[in-house]
């Protein structure tokens, strides 16, 4: 079976629990009956299976399997990894990009973090519109931008378009990736995400936006030196 006939399987198995489960919800509980519900319902689902590792390696939704570690980019290219950390019901998210040059050493790394409404899926989308506003501002032109949710990374790899809130956001992704000599997005495992995550959780949480080139936060820098010791080319 083709990769992409697996894809769409589990994305129409996913949709078809979704509208149930948004059926039962609106008859049970709040009466409510809304397509965009549906859809953030299929996207939050669908990245949940693929974090998890239950859509199986390497076949997330179609991304990019980026191997056993955290890999060197090649030449003068930058990697940029993000996270975004969302604390449900409270309206906080977080959002991280660290950025890495071709030695694995980073480069310069930065958080962002602010009270709005955002699902899952949105804040991962942020946070690599996120990231790749900090990339230009760093003058960084050719870059290859990593992020552990594989709903979004997959989207933005097919370009798609929609509606939704979300949609408004990948807009502004693409528009911003003209700026770029070359830009592409990957999927990468959580496993091999950690510094990135660990900057959208950076205590103590200070509204605003935060940067580092020279010296990090102590929590990245030693999440930074455990990382090194897995780094392949």
């Amino acid at each position: 079976m083709r990769e992409m006939e697996v894809e769409e399987q589990v994305e129409f198995m996913t949709g078809c629990w979704a509208i149930w489960e948004r059926r039962n919800k609106a008859i049970f509980e709040d009466g409510e009956w809304r397509a965009d519900l549906v859809v953030r319902r299929v996207r939050d689902l669908i990245c949940e299976m693929a974090d998890s590792g239950g859509l199986g390696e390497g076949r997330a939704c179609g991304a990019v399997e980026v191997g056993g570690c955290w890999k060197r980019p090649m030449g003068e290219v930058m990697k940029v990894n993000i996270d975004a950390a969302v604390i449900a019901g409270v309206g906080v998210v977080g959002l991280g990009a660290v950025c890495r040059d071709e030695r694995g050493e980073v480069v310069w790394c930065a958080v962002e973090q602010g009270m709005v409404e955002m699902d899952p899926a949105e804040a991962e989308a942020a946070a690599i519109l996120y990231g790749l506003k900090e990339a230009r501002r760093m003058n960084n032109s050719r870059v290859i931008l990593e992020g552990d949710c594989s709903t979004v990374i997959h989207d933005l790899q097919k370009q798609r378009k929609g509606r939704s809130s979300i949609y408004l956001i990948y807009n502004d992704i693409y528009a911003l990736c003209n700026f770029f000599d070359s830009i592409s997005f990957n999927w990468v495992r959580r496993d091999f995400n950690k510094v990135a995550h660990e900057l959208a959780h950076l205590r103590p949480w200070t509204l605003g936006s935060r940067s580092w080139l020279d010296s990090f936060p102590l929590e990245i820098a030693d999440v930074v030196g455990i990382d090194s010791i897995n780094i392949t080319t």
